[in-house]
């Protein structure tokens, strides 16, 4: 009987050490690191409607976006981030690299930066990626600065927490390089164009232009921004953006561009599940081209209430001019409602009214969006 539970111990114990050895750790521990990323996959589907029958994109349903991550520290106080996605543009699918970044936490006391392909930190929604808006759009005015996509450029950012504030402020300054674009010229169409005196010039019209315009080249960046408390429960946060380089045409013709921007939020919690968020951001565009100096204007104003851990209500304001010699305008106004299902999956509902250059039309929207990974967390 003895002999016999001599053989059972050792014959469990070299199981055990087996088991080891191949990498299975003991019922209950992690065992050996195997130094993996976190990784997160996130799927964004949206529906459109307009009444504007010029718009050849209404009355979409499908993928409007996909995106993967692989996140993590590759050494105490540095990380990693690199993110991946597929976007529907213009009818068809394209593949980028979002963000492929390292950060250094901690260069000295007080001193971080990040460098690789970043979205730039201008404003307050340019850095979030698609899924973390809390709209289905974004605000007209930065589509008509910086593009459909966010703001991307291929650079370094230091950033610096200032210790003698009696509050948070922190600055930061950015050098980046951006894709330009392609266009050609013509006359017989010519465009009026308000010239650096405000008196109207007649130019020749720009054509196989992208319907985006963005800097491009050389683009550096500079950002400050503060946060307080205002009374219990009440914080504000102001910043102030600036944006130098060139614009989308540079290698036709000069195209110089200067972009600054103010924002202000203002953040309420009446309680553990209530926050009231009052957003807004300014926006003005100095592009310097060949016939003279255009200077544009954009701002939105946002006001979200979120009732509990469910349910949110937004609205929000847009005015924006158009980046391109012919000046356009646009006001428009939204209505947000968002169903939280899970932390990392909601559905949501968008009506905008749109008034463009005295056009009057309306869209809709009904976007879906979830993810499994700590990168589809709305509070990463």
């Amino acid at each position: 009987m003895k002999k016999t539970l001599l053989l059972t111990l050792l014959l469990a114990s070299a199981v055990f050490a087996g088991a080891q050895e191949a990498g299975t750790p003991p019922q209950g521990m992690r065992g050996t690191p195997a130094n993996l990323p976190d990784v997160s996959a996130l799927g964004n589907i949206t529906g459109y409607l307009s009444d504007d029958k010029s718009d050849t994109g209404r009355s979409d349903l499908g993928i409007n976006e996909v995106e993967t991550a692989f996140q993590g520290y590759i050494y105490p106080e540095m990380r990693a981030d690199i993110i991946l996605a597929i976007h529907k543009h213009d009818g068809k699918y394209e593949s980028e690299i979002c963000e492929a970044k390292a950060s250094f936490l901690k260069l000295a006391e007080g001193l971080s930066g990040e460098m690789g392909k970043i979205h730039l930190d201008f404003g307050r929604i340019n850095k979030l990626h698609t899924h973390h808006l809390p709209m289905v759009d974004k605000p007209q005015a930065l589509v008509n600065f910086f593009g459909d996509h966010e703001l991307a450029g291929q650079g370094g950012t230091l950033k610096y927490l200032l210790p003698f504030t009696p509050f948070y402020t922190q600055v930061q300054a950015g050098a980046w390089t951006m894709a330009p674009h392609e266009h050609g010229v013509t006359a017989d169409y010519p465009e009026d164009v308000l010239n650096i005196t405000g008196s109207t010039v007649s130019v020749p019209s720009l054509v196989h232009e992208d319907a985006d315009f963005s800097p491009a080249g050389k683009v550096y960046t500079a950002r400050i921004n503060s946060s307080f408390e205002l009374a219990d429960k009440t914080e504000l946060e102001l910043g102030l953006s600036g944006l130098k380089g060139r614009g989308a045409h540079y290698e036709e013709h000069m195209d110089n561009v200067e972009v600054t921007g103010a924002d202000l939020t203002l953040r309420l919690w009446p309680s553990a599940y209530k926050k009231f968020t009052f957003q807004n951001e300014w926006m003005h565009l100095k592009r310097v081209v060949p016939v003279g100096t255009l200077q544009r204007d954009g701002f939105y104003s946002f006001l979200n209430y979120r009732a509990d851990k469910y349910w949110d209500f937004g609205a929000r304001f847009d005015y924006a001019e158009g980046a391109w010699p012919t000046i356009s305008y646009e006001r428009a106004l939204s209505a947000i409602v968002t169903r939280h299902l899970t932390e990392t999956s909601y559905w949501r509902l968008q009506y905008k009214h749109r008034n463009l250059d005295g056009e009057n039309s309306n869209e809709g929207w009904l976007q879906v969006s979830f993810g499994i990974g700590p990168h589809s967390h709305e509070l990463e």
